[in-house]
């Protein structure tokens, strides 16, 4: 298999995940095609993990297996993205899974050449699924997707995992995430990528189920100097639409200065009083 054949290089970082892997790998390798390859980084697994991502890269000469010492998910895609010989590159997390049409709808919608690709997911609960969707739109610019999105907010840009990216604007501009944040990695990454952006497609394309396995989610943890962390993320989502946006009035810009700042506070305010907040007062 030679790398011009490779199309999308789907990347799954993997750390003590023995409890759903194979729900997550055969969710890939029962759709994967010849074109398209699928890169399993462990990251340091004790639980059998990493053992078990070497026997499925046994299976396939479209399957990588990159076992690692313990370094965090920043490091483990990092390492995936080293290794990716794709045109476009997908993410996945170890404990969501891919939706059955995953790689036939998204190798048609690249074949349009755009340098950024958003689509949809499923938010999986014990109670419900609810589907977190977009329409289909082009924007020829990465300053109309800012535009966009000062003004309605919905387009799901903190995710890696719903998007295709050029990995030829990877490589290009060095692109990676941030190691040591204990959240908001995505979001970096998604606000250095969209810098360097030409035509961006929005898809109504359902491309993942994110599925909340249990409480220790990072969706419900409070982590350490997580206000600061909250408030560094808020300033680098500011400072990348702000900056992309060329079609939208200050007061627009303002508004979604506002909208942010409250919707970050109000999030805090699920793990903090109002007496301990400082910077989202």
């Amino acid at each position: 298999m030679t790398e011009s054949r490779i199309i999308i290089s789907l990347i799954v970082p993997t750390y003590n995940a023995a409890a759903w892997l194979t729900e997550c790998v055969t969710s890939v390798t029962g759709q994967l095609p010849d074109n398209c390859e699928l890169i399993l980084v462990d990251d340091g697994s004790s639980d059998g993990t990493a053992q078990a991502v070497c026997r499925y890269a046994e299976e396939r000469s479209n399957i990588t297996a990159i076992p690692r010492a313990h370094g965090g998910v920043s490091a483990a895609r990092n390492a995936g993205l080293d290794a990716a010989r794709g045109a476009y590159i997908a993410f996945l997390d170890c404990d969501d899974c891919l939706k059955e049409d995953f790689f036939s709808q998204g190798l048609r919608l690249i074949e349009s050449g755009a340098d950024l690709y958003i689509g949809g997911f499923e938010h999986v609960d014990p109670d419900k699924t609810t589907p977190m969707a977009l329409a289909d739109k082009i924007y020829d610019t990465a300053s109309d997707f800012a535009d966009d999105y000062i003004r309605n907010r919905h387009l799901l840009v903190y995710s890696a995992c719903n998007k295709f990216y050029k990995n030829s604007i990877i490589k290009e501009y060095g692109i990676r995430f941030e190691r040591g944040l204990s959240f908001g990695e995505d979001r970096l990454f998604n606000f250095e990528y969209l810098r360097h952006c030409g035509r961006i497609e929005t898809s109504h394309m359902i491309m993942f189920r994110y599925i909340h396995r249990n409480a220790d989610s990072a969706s419900y943890k409070k982590f350490p100097d997580q206000e600061k962390t909250v408030l560094r993320l808020h300033r680098a989502k500011m400072d990348c639409f702000l900056n992309l946006s060329k079609g939208t009035t200050e007061e627009e810009k303002n508004s979604f200065i506002r909208y942010d700042r409250e919707t970050e506070r109000t999030r805090l305010l699920k793990y903090y009083s109002l007496a301990d907040l400082h910077e989202f007062l």
